[in-house]
């Protein structure tokens, strides 16, 4: 990873029980391209990641996702994880701060199965997508275009794909860095520091 977001404010979007890898990959990968990682959360004070068969660590929250808006962040992180997919689905704010980076063409990278709760926002018109084999089928209920790759997609403002193994977690983190800064210079997607 060559490339640098200095500055630049990025939300990392999860409930209780994300996926403690892949949030930490994006977590480190963010910080070290000099980004302004924020936790946002409908969790209050500490959020809980799950980590392989338990419950991992426990994560200070940012920004509580009730009173937080996409306009005061240049990019959205969503670390997968079904307990926090399941959460976040019955989070009535969810829509709205998804939906306002998909609205405002802001970069999105999506990890794994959190390309479920884009398809329940109903931000993904026509949109090719990447993901673990079994959302194949729900992406095509949706409309969606679906590739079966294990680099990452990108499609306009999104970055979707699968990292299964820890490697794999840390090359999707270091395509999200590189993905976030050439999106960042493109005059089209507004950018906002920290």
């Amino acid at each position: 990873m060559s490339k640098t977001i200095p500055g630049v404010k990025v939300a990392i979007l999860v409930a209780n029980g994300f996926n403690e890898a892949e949030m930490i990959a994006a977590q480190k990968a963010l910080m070290q391209a000099g980004a302004n990682a924020r936790i946002v959360s409908p969790e209050p004070g500490l959020v809980n990641g799950w980590n392989g068969m338990e419950w991992g660590h426990h994560f200070a929250v940012d920004a509580p996702l009730s009173s937080a808006l996409g306009a005061d962040y240049a990019m959205l992180v969503i670390p997968g994880g079904t307990r926090s997919m399941d959460k976040l689905k019955i989070t009535a704010h969810t829509k709205r701060f998804i939906g306002s980076f998909m609205a405002a063409c802001k970069p999105v990278a999506a990890y794994n199965d959190a390309l479920q709760i884009l398809m329940f926002t109903g931000n993904l018109d026509s949109r090719t997508v990447s993901g673990p084999e079994q959302m194949k089928d729900m992406a095509a209920q949706a409309g969606l275009k679906w590739v079966d790759s294990s680099t990452p997609c990108i499609d306009g403002n999104l970055m979707t794909g699968i990292c299964a193994q820890s490697e794999e977690k840390t090359r999707f983190a270091a395509a999200m860095i590189d993905f976030f800064a050439e999106a960042r210079q493109k005059p089209a997607i507004q950018q906002e520091a920290a």
